[in-house]
């Protein structure tokens, strides 16, 4: 007789993203390429993320500062540089973390604000959700609360995956594992 809990078959798996070098978006590692939308079922986002060694990077001063994306949504049934909520990331060389941001768009005014630090390897537990008119985001012990547009009655919300830059490319392959819980 065969056994398994109702957990594991509904367990999402880890995946791979790489982003390329030279390149902005990624892609699920082993995977062609794909401009395939995926909505998010629900009003909510909660995720495990771990960064390898290929996160860290020095672009010389050149936009060393600029915040990737890790994983969100956009809102309002609109596009993401209009309403968003996702993670942002940025590899920080003097504490050699990957530092972790809430990073939002609301009415395209673009708003980032640090929620704290992660170590290479180290797996955390990523919340997103909305509150009525305010998107929360977790991570460790930070809980951040921002804004989401005033018009946001209805949602459709389409998914944002991992993405270098800013202006930059990645300057090599970058790998992030994320698993959806």
């Amino acid at each position: 007789m065969f056994l398994m809990s109702c957990d594991a078959i509904y367990e999402q798996p880890e995946v791979v993203y790489l982003i390329k070098a030279g390149q902005h978006q990624s892609n699920v590692e082993g995977s062609l390429p794909s401009n395939g939308l995926r909505s998010l079922k629900s009003e909510s986002l909660t995720f495990t993320a771990r960064f390898d060694e290929t996160a860290k990077y020095d672009l010389n001063g050149n936009d060393q500062d600029d915040v990737n994306k890790l994983f969100g949504y956009s809102d309002c049934n609109s596009q993401h540089h209009e309403n968003s909520a996702r993670f942002g990331w940025a590899y920080n060389l003097d504490s050699e973390q990957v530092d972790i941001y809430a990073y939002t768009y609301t009415a395209g005014q673009r708003e980032v604000k640090l929620l704290g630090a992660t170590d290479i390897n180290e797996t955390n537990v990523y919340k997103l959700y909305m509150v009525g008119s305010d998107f929360v985001f977790e991570f460790k012990n930070a809980r951040e609360v921002v804004k989401r547009g005033s018009n946001c009655d209805v949602g459709l919300y389409y998914m944002l995956f991992p993405y270098f830059g800013g202006n930059q490319k990645a300057p090599h392959d970058i790998r992030i594992y994320i698993q959806e819980l």
